[in-house]
């Protein structure tokens, strides 16, 4: 197990970000990083050192856009029958065959039905 930083050094294949150690206590790194640095492959890629985060939340974004976020959706969205299809519940549901017949990944669909979920239940506490 290693974190962001080793992970930089590796590929560059010298040190050149300071590494953290692991955690004996749950094996997790600790955060070295604090501030993000930008290591350039090639003419056109970098790769980003980033500090740490503990939490990931996109509740600014509405379960009702939520997929168009997932690029490999977007050429099925049309293909549903109804507008506004959450792609969740529907029958006739686009991104649903998609998956069915192995065009959009299984892990994909269902991390999308889990944030669609999550971000459902957020707007209606808010109401």
């Amino acid at each position: 197990m290693c974190g962001k930083s080793t992970l930089i050094n590796s590929i560059f294949n010298k040190d050149i970000t300071k590494e953290g150690i692991i955690s004996q206590k749950n094996q997790r790194g600790k955060n070295t990083t604090t501030q993000v640095r930008l290591y350039k492959l090639d003419e056109k890629s970098y790769i980003a050192d980033t500090p740490g985060f503990g939490a990931f939340d996109i509740s600014e974004i509405a379960s009702t856009d939520l997929c168009h976020y997932f690029i490999e959706f977007v050429p099925y969205i049309e293909s549903c029958e109804f507008i506004g299809c959450s792609h969740v519940k529907e029958e006739n549901c686009g991104v649903k065959k998609a998956v069915d017949e192995g065009k959009i990944s299984m892990q994909r669909y269902e991390r999308y039905c889990k944030i669609y979920e999550e971000l459902k239940q957020k707007e209606e506490k808010r109401w």
